[in-house]
């Protein structure tokens, strides 16, 4: 079986978009693991919002609605709910 260039392309192509995408979540993983103190795989919303709109690339209240909105509504308007980063992060990684 002949391979061609454009099919090794494809290929290449391809495993570049897996591999990148399996070292986001590993960021993320280690990102959200900072702020949790007690390793239960959860971090207090209030703290989160903080960090997200105050730290490093700063994202927009309207932003972090949007991306805990993916773990709940009652996320968006409830600070004191305490996030499941992991949950959170197969659904930003599935988008």
């Amino acid at each position: 079986m002949l391979v061609t260039m454009d099919d090794y392309l494809c290929a290449v192509d391809q495993y570049g978009k897996l591999e990148t995408e399996e070292a986001q979540a590993g960021d993320l993983y280690q990102a959200f693991e900072v702020f949790d103190e007690t390793r239960s795989g959860r971090v207090n919303g209030q703290r989160l919002r903080a960090a997200l709109t105050t730290l490093g690339e700063r994202l927009s209240e309207d932003d972090v609605d949007t991306m805990m909105g993916l773990c709940g509504d009652e996320l968006i308007d409830n600070v004191d709910v305490d996030v499941d980063y992991k949950r959170l992060i197969e659904k930003l990684t599935s988008v």
